[in-house]
């Protein structure tokens, strides 16, 4: 019955969305987009201080959608997947392939292996004598070096690194743009918003696997059953499944 349910939930040949279910998000994600353009075009730097908490509540909400586009690309177009990655990348502080290399090329391959002073999993819980990570320390470690470790998984993969690299350049270009027009609401806006945003993206990974058995898959993360949340994250609580079939659709 798999494949049917696949071949009904698909979007019709016409349509520049592989899945109909991703027009609720995509929808969504443009629209938090448009407000996010119009604090910043039309508020005054106090008015845009105090739409950084508001902001960053839509961007948070923004970010599961995030980590389904880069596993699956919603849109046929090549085009549309990398500006629509740049609009993504703007409100949730990860750029274009960051989540590929970081998390399907590495935390997807590796979330197995907390061993200490062996920590391939660049989303680590643990420490190096082998004791768990508290929620806070987690935070912290992984956004001192998520960066780090994006490239050093992709001099593993230099094709996807490539990519990384190559669309950092629009994103740069559309960034100095920002703040050439309006460097304070573009801080206050877009980039300290962002920044909280993936703290919280951070943050929330913690519980997804901290403190399971790794020697088995099927008990190796943390699920949830909760029908509003995984609504809103686009069913990220059935997280065993997740990893078990990465490459299948979130709605699947």
């Amino acid at each position: 019955l798999a494949p049917v349910r696949v071949e009904v939930r698909e979007a019709s040949r016409g349509s520049i969305l592989r899945y109909k279910a991703d027009r609720g998000p995509v929808a969504f994600v443009l629209l938090t987009f448009a407000v996010h353009l119009a604090v910043w075009w039309y508020a005054t730097p106090g008015l845009a201080a105090l739409s950084i908490v508001p902001l960053t509540l839509l961007s948070v909400f923004v970010a599961p959608i995030n980590h389904h586009h880069q596993h699956l690309n919603s849109f046929r177009s090549a085009l549309l997947n990398r500006g629509y990655e740049l609009v993504l990348a703007l409100q949730t502080g990860v750029a274009p392939y960051a989540w590929v290399l970081h998390h399907n090329l590495g935390h997807h391959r590796n979330y197995l292996n907390q061993r200490p002073h062996a920590q391939a999993d660049e989303s680590t819980w643990t420490r190096v004598d082998g004791k768990t990570m508290g929620r806070i320390e987690y935070t912290i470690d992984l956004l001192l070096r998520h960066q780090s470790d994006i490239y050093q998984v992709g001099l593993k993969h230099p094709t996807q690194l490539r990519s990384l690299l190559l669309m950092k350049l629009p994103l740069y270009g559309l960034l100095a743009a920002l703040i050439w027009l309006s460097p304070l609401n573009t801080l206050l806006v877009f980039l300290v918003p962002a920044f909280f945003t993936l703290t919280h993206t951070i943050w929330a990974t913690y519980e997804h696997h901290a403190g399971c058995e790794t020697a088995d898959p099927l008990s190796a993360s943390v699920n949830r059953d909760n029908r509003l949340f995984n609504w809103l994250s686009g069913n990220l609580g059935l997280h065993t499944a997740h990893h078990l079939r990465p490459g299948v659709h979130w709605s699947l």
